[in-house]
């Protein structure tokens, strides 16, 4: 007689089906509002979608006061030109290329 084998089931696949099974549960009462979780979701959309438009318009106010120029990066850039130390290389300028010619077409 084998003490390991139920019915030609190993106990510790039992084990595992089981604790499968409660992860299972406890995801899906999760994922499934309650009765009275039902009503207080669905309000929060709108909460949250409050609070999106705030932070957009924030991050849309942060950006405009951004200078256009970023003039260190222009004086890095030219100060390694003039000194001939300015590479670009082939794979980025293919994909500016790229990307120049798909913004056109869209």
């Amino acid at each position: 007689m084998k003490i390991n084998d139920f019915l030609g089931v190993n106990v510790e696949n039992l084990k595992n089906l089981k604790e499968a099974k409660k992860r299972e549960e406890v995801v899906s009462s999760e994922v499934k509002p309650k009765e009275g979780e039902a009503k207080a979701k669905e309000a929060s959309p709108a909460v949250v979608e409050l609070s999106s438009q705030n932070l957009i318009e924030k991050a849309v106010k942060r950006a405009s006061q951004l200078p256009e120029i970023r003039e260190e990066k222009v004086a890095q850039i030219k100060a390694q030109i003039e000194a001939g130390t300015y590479n670009v290389s082939n794979r980025e300028i293919a994909r500016a290329m790229v990307g120049t010619l798909l913004n056109e077409i869209a």
